[in-house]
Parts: structure tokens; C-alpha cells; sequence
């Protein structure tokens, strides 16, 4: 699938990689405010997407992005 959208397997994984930190940004606020919340939600469903993906990941990969 990612290669259909132009993305190489180790792209897929950086991005993985950026949007669990974006998701960690956001955890800390989550539940003060629906506009964050918001957010928080969409990175989470573009986690997942993201994830689903990648397929399977190495072990040194896996650990990077729980």
C-alpha cells in the first residue's frame, strides 16, 4: 500500500516515528481541550493507517514507535 502512494518502506516508518511523538505532544493535553482533542483523535487514526502500512517492523523499529 505505501508504495502505491509513493512512499518507500523506511518513509512509512519515519512518518510512524513523527506521529508518535506528535501523539506524545498531545497526550499530556488531551481531555482539557476539545480543539486538542480533536487533533489528538486524527494523529491517532493516522497512527493506526500508518501502522497497517508499514506491515511488519524490525524489533529496533517496533520499540520506537510504542
Amino acid at each position: 500500500m505505501a508504495k502505491a502512494l509513493g512512499f518507500s518502506d523506511d518513509e512509512v516508518k519515519l512518518l510512524l516515528v513523527a506521529v508518535r511523538h506528535m501523539r506524545r505532544t498531545f497526550a499530556e493535553a488531551r481531555g482539557r481541550d476539545a480543539a486538542i482533542e480533536d487533533y489528538a483523535v486524527l494523529y491517532d487514526r493516522l497512527f493506526e493507517k500508518l501502522r497497517h502500512m508499514a506491515g511488519p517492523l524490525p524489533a529496533n523499529v517496533e520499540g520506537l514507535i510504542e
